[in-house]
């Protein structure tokens, strides 16, 4: 169960673990993700909910915080994230970063979140 420091973040949300890039669009969701993943319970990591706004989740307290230097994501630096993860599927196709003013936060997020939930390299544990 998550514990969420004065709110939750606005699902569907994408958070980065030791290079890894997953996508979740519900906390049960973040949940059942998590189960595979071997988390490290001294670090935290960086987490983007569906507005831009940075939290930081903390798994050695299963936490997730608005509390974090990195108060807001820029369309670049999400794609840079994607772009730059470990867990790249076999076909390794990069989003494309040509065009952005043209492109609202929103879509390209939304477009994220469904590239990250195909199947891609399995994460190990």
């Amino acid at each position: 169960m998550l514990t969420y420091i004065f709110r939750k973040p606005k699902y569907p949300i994408i958070c980065t673990i030791s290079g890894h890039v997953i996508a979740a669009k519900s906390e049960k969701s973040f949940m059942k993700i998590l189960d595979d993943i071997a988390l490290d319970h001294e670090k935290s990591y960086d987490l983007i909910d569906a507005t831009a706004e940075g939290w930081v989740f903390v798994p050695g307290h299963m936490m997730i915080s608005p509390i974090t230097f990195r108060k807001q994501w820029s369309k670049r630096e999400l794609i840079a994230l994607y772009n730059g993860r470990t867990n790249q599927s076999p076909e390794g196709v990069p989003y494309s970063e040509k065009s952005l003013s043209s492109k609202r936060f929103e879509r390209i997020f939304g477009d994220l979140v469904e590239l990250l939930k195909k199947p891609g390299k399995p994460l190990v544990r």
